[in-house]
């Protein structure tokens, strides 16, 4: 059987000014999480059955709350870009430094935008993450159409020029077309 930490004295009041104000959401069966506990003793399998809840996220609840006060209990934003390095505006703003460049019609190197953002950042990320960045905000690959050194220009108009013409295709010797006797 688990032993349950007691919640203090500076908390409980805490969560009866919290249980006067108007929440949206699950703040309230987190509320109602805590709130039987203190109040009422109850056991977190029984509270789950109350609240609709699994044990584990009840006792979750709970300990958060006893960490963190009602700070716990508020809404929490779900979703989104958890894991960001940088906001939308921030990665705008310093891919503006290069936009400059850019625009001026120099040839901008990945690696080098790499190697200011991870100065920026103050650690190493991946080259993936550089890409990633890059797609986010608009960036594309712009490469000039590759062509051969030793290209002729003239052969080239030539060749465009014969193949534009039907040519007409001669049997070998010794074979007879379909159709001909």
């Amino acid at each position: 059987m688990r032993i349950s930490t007691s919640i203090p004295m500076e908390r409980i009041a805490e969560l009866e000014a919290f249980r006067k104000e108007k929440w949206p959401g699950d703040e309230f069966r987190r509320y109602l999480c805590v709130w039987l506990r203190a109040e009422s003793g109850m056991k977190p399998c029984e509270i789950a059955r109350a609240v609709g809840w699994h044990t584990t996220t009840v006792r979750t609840t709970q300990q958060d709350f006893i960490k963190h006060g009602v700070d716990a209990l508020v809404e929490r934003r779900r979703g989104g870009r958890n894991r960001e390095l940088m906001t939308p505006e921030e990665e705008k703003l310093f891919l503006d430094g290069f936009a400059e460049q850019a625009g001026a019609g120099s040839i901008l190197v990945v690696t080098a935008v790499h190697v200011a953002l991870e100065s920026q950042l103050g650690r190493k990320i991946a080259q993936s993450t550089t890409y990633r960045i890059l797609k986010r905000n608009g960036w594309r690959k712009v490469v000039p159409r590759p062509f051969h050194p030793k290209r002729n220009p003239e052969a080239a108009e030539a060749f465009k020029k014969g193949a534009t013409q039907k040519r007409s295709v001669k049997p070998k010797p010794g074979r007879q077309r379909r159709g001909s006797s």
